[in-house]
């Protein structure tokens, strides 16, 4: 038996090669078994995991759900690391109970998230995509995409204010009158001077633009709901980079048909299943394929870091993050 064995469940990279040159470090004998071989895209589903990961010392997942019965199959896994910022998708009670530790990227594509938010913020506020839209469909009229308000003299309010929302606070300050934020785990506000931390509630009332950068987690669940629209301005644009289940999607649609939310430009949704979502061709929204994290740096950076976190906690008994045990 190797010494070490890492099973890898998903991903859609081209090849390894970063994840290899990291696990070279635990020397030669060091069994990595890779279900994409075995899979075009790996295994996803738990009952086509659980043969696999009994004796395992690493599980590295992309998509696939790890829930509480793969977790209690694996004998001595000391890691499950994903390839992503959250971890939606795995059992953290079921790993912590158990002794595992569960280890993300938190610092990956921050740069990219951000930058995708502002394009669809900035695309909301001026309506860039609706007026192409129109033009394509032979129906525009000035009057119909009204009204457009003047950026400079509008508010934003971020939800949240992680990494991706303060690289984000950043790349907006140039364009945003005001910048407001609701996040009541952070807690160096006084380290950012030109930002208002606000209540939920006031801070979505104060805003002309609202973008969502908060993990989702059963407290954060459908945050953006009926009750929090029904305290924002007429007119307000929507911003979604974070994840789907954020919002409640029947509470959106009903505020973008009432005209509450002029715009939403979405990222991510609930499901992911954007070909059949009423978001896709909706006039009002602009929806992208879950791609704000895509860039080629950070694909790369996202291979060697998930890998960094399997041979830091197989030598050193500690990834180098970990989102449940410390």
């Amino acid at each position: 038996m190797a010494e070490y064995k890492i099973v890898i469940t998903d991903y859609y990279y081209a090849d390894q090669e970063q994840e290899n040159a990291v696990y070279a470090r635990l020397g030669a004998d060091c069994e990595i078994v890779d279900l994409t071989r075995t899979a075009p895209g790996g295994l996803l589903e738990p009952e086509q995991i659980i043969p696999y990961v009994r004796g395992c010392d690493a599980l590295v997942v992309q998509f696939a759900k790890i829930t509480k019965d793969v977790i209690d199959a694996m004998e001595r896994c000391r890691v499950i690391a994903r390839y992503a910022i959250g971890v939606d998708n795995i059992d953290i009670p079921a790993a912590t109970e158990k002794g595992i530790y569960v280890a993300n990227v938190p610092d990956y594509c921050i740069d990219e998230v951000a930058s995708t938010a502002a394009a669809h913020l900035l695309n909301g506020m001026r309506k860039i995509c609706t007026a192409r839209d129109r033009l394509l469909d032979g129906s525009f009229d000035i009057n119909r995409i009204q009204p457009i308000k003047r950026i400079s003299e509008a508010t934003l309010c971020l939800l949240g204010f992680g990494n991706i929302a303060r690289n984000l606070a950043e790349k907006m300050r140039p364009f945003f009158q005001n910048i407001v934020a609701y996040d009541p785990y952070f807690k160096n506000q006084s380290d950012y001077p030109d930002v208002e931390f606000l209540p939920l509630y006031e801070a979505v009332a104060c805003a002309d633009a609202v973008s969502i950068h908060v993990p989702l987690n059963d407290s954060t669940r459908g945050l953006l709901n009926a009750d929090v629209l029904s305290h924002a301005k007429d007119g307000v644009v929507i911003v979604n980079t974070a994840r789907g289940g954020l919002i409640d999607d029947q509470a959106l649609l009903d505020a973008l048909e009432s005209g509450r939310v002029a715009h939403a430009g979405l990222d991510v949704i609930n499901g992911e299943d954007f070909a059949s979502s009423p978001y896709l061709h909706h006039p009002k929204v602009t929806l992208t394929p879950h791609f704000g994290w895509c860039s080629t740096e950070s694909g790369l950076e996202l291979q060697r870091k998930a890998a960094e976190n399997v041979v830091s906690a197989l030598l050193t008994g500690k990834p180098v993050y970990s989102v449940n045990l410390r």
